[in-house]
C-alpha cells in the first residue's frame, strides 16, 4: 500500500489547506505523545510479524533445492535432438 495521499483520501478538506495550515493541524493532530506511543506500539508490531518472514526467507535460502534440475544440451549436441531435425517426436 502506498501512503501518499491516503490522508487526503481519508480526510478530503485537508487537501485545500495551505501547507502552513496542514503543518499545524499534524502538530496539533499527529504529532503527539500519543500518537507516537500508538505508532511505537504498529512498529514494534511489523517488526515481530516480519520476524518470523525474514527467518523463514533465511531457511529457504540455506536449504538445497529438492527438484531436479532441468537438462541441457550437453557440449557438442546438435540442434535436431530426439526428432531427427523434422520436428517429430522420435518413436521406438
Amino acid at each position: 500500500m502506498q501512503t501518499g495521499g491516503l490522508l487526503e483520501s481519508m480526510l478530503p478538506e485537508t487537501i485545500s489547506l495551505t501547507d502552513d495550515l496542514f503543518k499545524s493541524f499534524l502538530e496539533k493532530t499527529i504529532i503527539t505523545e500519543h500518537s507516537r506511543r500508538i505508532l511505537d506500539g504498529l512498529a514494534a508490531q511489523n517488526t515481530a510479524a516480519a520476524a518470523p518472514i525474514r527467518a523463514s526467507a533465511a531457511v529457504q535460502s540455506a536449504t538445497p533445492p529438492t527438484a531436479k534440475p532441468a537438462e541441457t544440451e550437453q557440449d557438442g549436441a546438435t540442434d535436431e535432438g530426439e526428432d531427427g531435425g523434422n520436428g517429430e517426436m522420435a518413436r521406438g
